[in-house]
């Protein structure tokens, strides 16, 4: 009985075979990795020449692939080596490379695949076998030939004896058996002067597949801001600023690299966009974008309304990875005009404060505070009416200098923000004076003449000339 019908009839299900794993590994330019180095030497038959480092946006795989320029001149060649510590199970290997320039008139070798096995296992301390595999007229896009699959002659590197005719790598390393040790697989092109760039670096075994994946240089985008206008002053990578409605800055951009071997750390030049999400807006949207250099900045003129988000965002070149910076976080307070139309009133009358408010939004809250000793107190409440005006009130109701403020609410995308305090007398009330006596008003008493009894018979003089001659005393 089989060691898995055993397992079978106790009820043991054994474990499914472990998947290879797969990985992606991403190099930053010239900045290999263990198990990568780079590697240069002159072509067969040829003289030597010295390349230099290129990069090239757009690639078979990521955003860049990274390369070498020769400026036409043959013999030398360069490239990139890849370490496999197993061979004898190397199912796969492969690098994707990319000559823009035409073919040269005549046929001819672009360069070689050279594979150092350490047949011996010390480490090539010794001697170690090579093989050779030469690659010829290359043009556009490569995927690469499987070097596993390459059937080529070895040598041995002290002496140049073949050791075998034909065989492939696996074939090799299986033939020395578990004693031996791993290789290095060298990538190398450049033999006719033109250009070329290389990207998409495969190596497969039974474990997995690992694929190398050359970018561009990596960069840091920064937002940064002046503390004034007209200061030289700069403060580097801020994520808050603090701003009043009404009042304009400055924002600056630029960015750095790391280096990769190649680049040496420090300042680089590109193009930065600034992108804004203002309150409410559902994400980023670009609002400028400016040039900067190794020692100088792009800037941006902002005058936000209301609390916005900003972000520096640099493009990829040829040279180096795209990048964004921190987001900036600028609040915008209110700016608030109020106004008390008397700095002087009697105690009992009302202290008035009116009032607006930009941005000049209805239904914001606004308070009227009066400072008692150190803290400020709210004596009145209202909401901004339309346009944003307002009017606050409080009795004063004790003598002496009060301190009042108009304080607004954080709302609608509008930080908080406070008026400097006003300062405002109260005077008593008038006591009240005594009033005079009123001086006495006399009034005349009229007085009734009654005149003597005149005798019977007697006519009064005043009715003499009524009488008839006959009645007339002689």
């Amino acid at each position: 009985m089989t060691a898995a019908a055993v397992l079978a009839v106790l009820g043991i299900v054994p474990a499914p075979p472990a998947i290879a794993a797969s990985q992606t590994v991403v190099v930053a330019g010239y900045a290999f990795p263990a198990g990568l180095r780079y590697v240069a030497g002159g072509c067969t038959g040829t003289g030597t020449a010295t390349p230099y480092a290129a990069y090239r946006a757009g690639s078979v795989l990521g955003d860049h692939a990274i390369g070498l320029a020769f400026g036409g001149h043959p013999g030398g060649m360069g490239g990139v080596s890849a370490w496999v510590s197993d061979p004898g199970d190397l199912l796969d290997a492969a690098l994707a490379t990319y000559h823009p320039s035409p073919l040269p008139g005549t046929p001819g070798v672009d360069g070689h695949i050279t594979i150092a096995f350490d047949a011996f296992g010390n480490g090539f301390q010794t001697s170690w076998l090579v093989g050779r595999y030469d690659v010829s007229n290359l043009t556009g896009w490569h995927l690469g030939d499987d070097v596993a699959d390459i059937a080529t002659d070895w040598y041995w590197s002290d002496d140049s004896t073949q050791e075998y005719a034909g065989w492939t790598l696996p074939e090799v390393a299986g033939d020395w058996g578990p004693g031996s040790g791993g290789a290095w697989l060298d990538f190398e092109f450049g033999c006719r002067g033109r250009d070329f760039f290389f990207d998409d670096l495969r190596l497969r075994t039974s474990a997995g597949t690992t694929t190398y994946d050359f970018e561009g240089v990596p960069s840091q985008a920064y937002i940064s801001a002046a503390p004034t206008h007209h200061s030289a002053a700069l403060e580097r990578g801020i994520t808050r600023l603090d701003l009043v409605k009404g009042q304009d800055h400055y924002l600056l951009a630029d960015a750095k690299t790391p280096g990769d071997g190649v680049w040496s750390p420090g300042y680089v030049p590109g193009t930065a966009t600034l992108w804004a999400r203002p309150w409410g807006a559902p994400g980023f949207s670009p609002v400028a974008s400016g040039g900067f250099g190794t020692d100088s900045y792009a800037q941006f003129h902002v005058q936000p309304d209301r609390q916005t988000e900003y972000q520096v965002r640099t493009s990829g070149d040829d040279t180096f990875e795209a990048s964004a910076s921190a987001t900036l976080l600028v609040t915008v307070a209110r700016q608030v005009n109020a106004r008390a139309p008397a700095t002087r009133v009697r105690q009992g009358q009302p202290i008035r404060v009116r009032g607006r408010i930009a941005p000049g939004d209805a239904g914001v809250r606004v308070s009227l505070q009066r400072k008692v000793g150190k803290h400020w107190r709210t004596v009145d409440r209202a909401r901004t009416r339309a346009g944003g005006r307002f009017a606050l009130r409080v009795d004063a109701n004790r003598v002496g200098r009060w301190t009042v403020r108009v304080s607004v609410a954080a709302a609608k995308g509008n930080g908080a923000s406070v008026t400097p305090g006003t300062r405002i007398r109260v005077v008593p009330r008038p006591q009240p004076q005594p009033q005079p006596a009123p001086a006495p008003v006399y009034v005349p008493v009229p007085v009734t003449h009654v005149p003597a009894e005149e005798p019977k018979g007697t006519v009064p003089p005043s009715a003499h000339h009524r009488l008839r001659p006959s009645q007339r005393l002689s």
